[in-house]
């Protein structure tokens, strides 16, 4: 990668980790990873190599842990890196003709690290959930549609941007 990419990867990681900051204090159960949004943003754009894809989730794990409001701060090192990897791999399967692959890859690619996270959290702290809830399915029922409305916030986030970024500098997703 170079240091052109490595810059705009930077940037759109502070972007999402300022915007993430300031939605942790409304006092929702799960604060939306919208991290998720710049990293998936960044792979499309720049179409890195796998490795530096993983590179590029594990930062943004770090940096969502550092965001308070989460039920398991390092969760966030699992599920960066899985989203990264989902958001790598269904943008390479879609990419080719389809303009709304930004779309389906980032909601994708959020599914899957709200539910890494999950089974993360579930399994590391299966007793503070249940104390919390009282079962597990209503931490299933107060959690998932968080993540449900996240994965639809950030596809909308990415799809807009990768639009105005193919107007601006004509590059688009490569």
């Amino acid at each position: 990668m170079n240091s052109r990419n490595v810059l705009l990867i930077t940037v759109l990681l502070a972007a999402g980790t300022l915007l993430q900051y300031f939605i942790s204090p409304l006092g929702l159960l799960l604060t939306p990873d919208v991290i998720t949004a710049f990293f998936c943003l960044g792979i499309i754009l720049i179409r890195p190599k796998i490795h530096e894809a993983l590179g590029i989730g594990i930062v943004a794990g770090f940096l969502s842990m550092l965001v308070p409001g989460s039920i398991l701060p390092w969760a966030n090192l699992i599920s960066g890196p899985a989203g990264a990897y989902a958001c790598y791999f269904v943008y390479e399967s879609y990419r080719n003709g389809r303009d709304f692959a930004p779309l389906f890859t980032t909601f994708s690619a959020t599914l899957v690290s709200g539910c890494a996270f999950i089974a993360v959290a579930s399994a590391f702290i299966f007793g503070t959930i249940l104390s919390r809830f009282g079962n597990f399915g209503a931490f299933i029922g107060a959690y998932f549609p968080i993540i449900i409305g996240t994965a639809v916030l950030n596809a909308v986030i990415v799809q807009v941007l990768v639009l105005l970024a193919a107007r601006v500098t004509a590059r688009g997703p490569a």
